[in-house]
């Protein structure tokens, strides 16, 4: 899962220092080709370095990117469906939102990549297209009718549950309930001012 990232990037730490011999003031991210040809331990600090970095970008990207269908998206989805949104309604807003981050991480990605960042900027560059992937398929599953076959937008906890208002908006249910709601009050009123007599009919009547 998203936390195992967290002992895996302390491991591969672990390792840098070991090689050498616990100093930290050459630890950096980028990768210079003339550090990994320097022999044995310019190369295998150079793993080290990049292993810890890749293994926060999987932790950074899976968890707190919109991005479906990583952690992060799947929450988002979640938490749409929850509040109320409609199973069709969520899936395309998800779907929206998830392209317009990746084109904002593919231009990113493509500058830190040319700025020479290396390693980050492949990463986020082969995210982007594996999320519009994603989201090619979630689109032919909408317009052909089979989110409900969806691993995510088919579970049963949204597919059969109870819709409530939500912060989108009313559910049908929500409505009807509210408008029978105000149908009684007018009842109510009608029935109290019929049986209330007015003065002059109390003035007659005595």
């Amino acid at each position: 899962g998203v936390l195992s990232h967290g002992p895996q990037g302390l491991f591969w730490f672990l390792i840098y220092l070991a090689i050498n011999s616990g100093q930290t003031s050459d630890f950096e991210f980028r990768t210079y080709f003339t550090i990994i040809s320097s022999g044995p331990q310019g190369f295998f600090s150079t793993v080290c370095e990049q292993s810890i970095l890749l293994n926060i970008l999987l932790m950074w990207f899976n968890l707190f990117l919109p991005v479906y269908p990583l952690d992060g998206g799947r929450i988002m989805t979640s938490a749409m469906l929850l509040m109320g949104v409609a199973l069709n309604k969520a899936a395309l807003l998800t779907m929206l939102i998830t392209m317009l981050v990746s084109l904002v991480l593919f231009v990113m990605s493509t500058i830190s990549f040319i700025d020479g960042i290396g390693i980050s900027g492949t990463f986020g560059f082969l995210l982007s297209i594996f999320a519009v992937v994603k989201c090619y398929q979630l689109y032919f599953m909408i317009t052909g009718g089979r989110l409900r076959d969806h691993k995510l937008f088919g579970r049963a906890c949204y597919i059969n549950r109870v819709s409530r208002p939500g912060l989108f908006q009313l559910s049908s249910a929500a409505r009807m309930a509210s408008t029978a709601e105000g149908e009684d009050d007018q009842d109510d009123q009608r029935e109290d001012e019929t049986m209330v007599p007015t003065e002059t009919e109390a003035g007659q009547s005595s």
